[in-house]
């Protein structure tokens, strides 16, 4: 009897390089819906019936398709979600952020990303996703070097580090693994599109995954292109960065950021509510459109005619208008068929404002509402601390990712101030318009310090996150002082002028002016 044979060797299962995370896999219809509306119109149109169903999907004849694309040519989309971001953002950088930190990392703030792109420019994009998705990623990119890099290398040869901001629907997976009592990101995948070819005048774009791993407490960077039949994948690129000392790195260059904390773990995107009302006053103003289309004319008819008296008298003709007359017979009747306004629609979009409005949505804020001074405070004070939130979790990330460009290029970071990570402050503003202090606090702060009971800096932290002063405390001293010395001269000029004058009367008078120069004492 032939013996039995041995099963074949299990092939090893190809690398699933494009794999996404489950929770990556959940949220991405949200980002891709919050996207779509900040787009606006033209990208929620072109989604067609994902946002807008049909009346009655189930006829697909060609008169049917052909009313619905005039359905939603009629129907209009206010683009709160965009707005919203904009709006926010702006409040943010109404004030550009604080840097303080080595000199030698001025061309980096300058230039992040090395496509010419600043960091405020860079940190202004990532506010806008943490607001909307409240879901980012700040990844440090070190160039391929043979040994350490100095600071001499960096500013001679231009070689330094990268900071590069990825968008939620880039980074597909991730992992962390726990050591002692520290939870340490140890896996990051990146999906990017790359310019395969290239003929001088057309692109052909293609997709590569860059993986960042930690090996056994060593990080190391490889890249992935997609094979031309798109059935797998080639690794293209490894290499083990290092530090300025020549050492690889301990952990993995690359920094989430989110709404509520900068961690790994997603969150609920802080716009979701509002794209979602976005979207449902969309499909409101569809049908408050439509009826508005079908019944905003009104429509003539004639009652009691004969088919002869159309044909004879009116010759198969009637002209509307107040100079043309329709001649009836005995009997006959005309009128205006008007049909009363369907309000149901136009009730549900002035609904969804309202929520709209307190989700945070001001630009469809009702002016005519009244509200209580205290209610409004509220109201401010929620969105702000939201806000503030966001902007001190997108200062940590940046003052994170400039740590590693200083690791990169074997730079001191300097001894910690104002709070700042390793001494490093990329500070974005969080004193908004909505702050502003009122004449009867500015009154009672003033008191206060006259009454010695705050001191002059005090007062002036007050004044400033309070959008009244600016300036910092010293330099606010110094044009205190400078002012005080130019009344002072002006002040002296205007005696000196004063005494001058009196002495040419005396003189005219034929008097002595006296000794001391006091023409008082004449």
């Amino acid at each position: 009897m032939p013996a039995k044979p041995k099963p074949a060797p299990a092939t090893p299962l190809a690398p699933q390089i494009n794999a996404r995370h489950p929770q990556y896999l959940d949220l991405f219809p949200l980002w891709e819906q919050i996207r779509d509306c900040m787009e606006g119109e033209k990208a929620i149109k072109k989604a067609g019936t994902k946002y807008l169903p049909k009346p009655n999907a189930w006829d697909d004849s060609k008169e049917n398709a052909e009313r619905y694309n005039a359905y939603k040519l009629r129907a209009v989309f206010h683009n709160v979600t965009g707005r919203t971001v904009e709006n926010m953002v702006g409040q943010c950088f109404a004030v550009d952020p604080v840097f303080t930190g080595p000199e030698v990392l001025q061309p980096v703030i300058d230039d992040i990303d090395g496509a010419g792109v600043s960091a405020t420019q860079q940190a202004k994009k990532s506010l806008a996703n943490v607001v909307a998705f409240s879901r980012a990623g700040l990844f440090v990119d070190y160039p391929e070097t043979q040994g350490p890099v100095s600071v001499a290398d960096a500013e001679e040869g231009g070689i330094r580090a990268k900071v590069l901001l990825f968008q939620p629907w880039q980074i597909i997976n991730w992992r962390t693994t726990l050591q002692g009592a520290k939870s340490k990101l140890s896996l990051v995948v990146i999906e990017e599109e790359y310019v395969k070819e290239d003929d001088g005048f057309s692109a052909t774009l293609s997709k590569r995954y860059r993986i960042l791993r930690l090996v056994e407490n060593s990080y190391q960077v490889e890249v992935w292109e997609e094979s031309a039949d798109k059935a797998g994948f080639t690794m293209t690129r490894q290499a083990i960065p290092t530090d300025g000392k020549g050492q690889p790195f301990t952990e993995i260059p690359f920094v989430f950021l989110g709404a509520e904390a900068n961690n790994p773990e997603p969150e609920k995107p802080l716009l979701e509510d509002i794209s979602n009302l976005n979207l449902g006053h969309y499909r409101n103003s569809a049908d408050y459109e439509e009826a508005v289309y079908m019944t905003g004319q009104p429509t003539p008819y004639l009652a009691g005619l004969t088919e002869s008296w159309v044909n004879d008298v009116l010759k198969g003709k009637i002209m509307m208008g107040s100079r043309s007359a329709i001649p009836l017979p005995e009997g006959a009747t005309a009128g205006l068929l008007q049909p009363n306004p369907n309000t149901l629609p136009k009730e549900a979009m002035d609904q969804k404002e309202a929520l709209m409005l307190a989700l945070g949505a001001k630009l469809v804020e009702k002016r005519e509402v009244k509200r209580t001074a205290t209610e409004a405070g509220l109201d401010e004070a929620s969105t702000t601390s939201v806000l503030a939130g966001c902007c001190k979790n997108v200062s940590a990330a940046y003052a994170r990712a400039l740590e590693w460009v200083c690791q990169f290029q074997n730079v001191e970071i300097p001894a910690p101030t104002n709070g700042a990570t390793g001494g490093l402050l990329f500070e974005l503003n969080t004193d908004f318009a909505v702050a502003r202090m009122t004449p009867e606090e500015m009154s009672s702060l003033m008191g206060l310090y006259t009454g010695k009971l705050i001191t002059f800096e005090e007062a002036r932290d007050k004044l400033k996150s309070g959008g009244v002063a600016y300036l910092d405390d010293e330099d606010a001293k110094d044009q205190m002082e400078e002012q005080e010395e130019a009344e002072l001269q002006r002040a002296q000029a205007e005696l000196d002028a004063q005494t001058s004058a009196q002495e040419r009367l005396i003189a005219a008078k034929g008097g002595t002016p006296p000794a001391n120069g006091n023409p008082a004492q004449a």
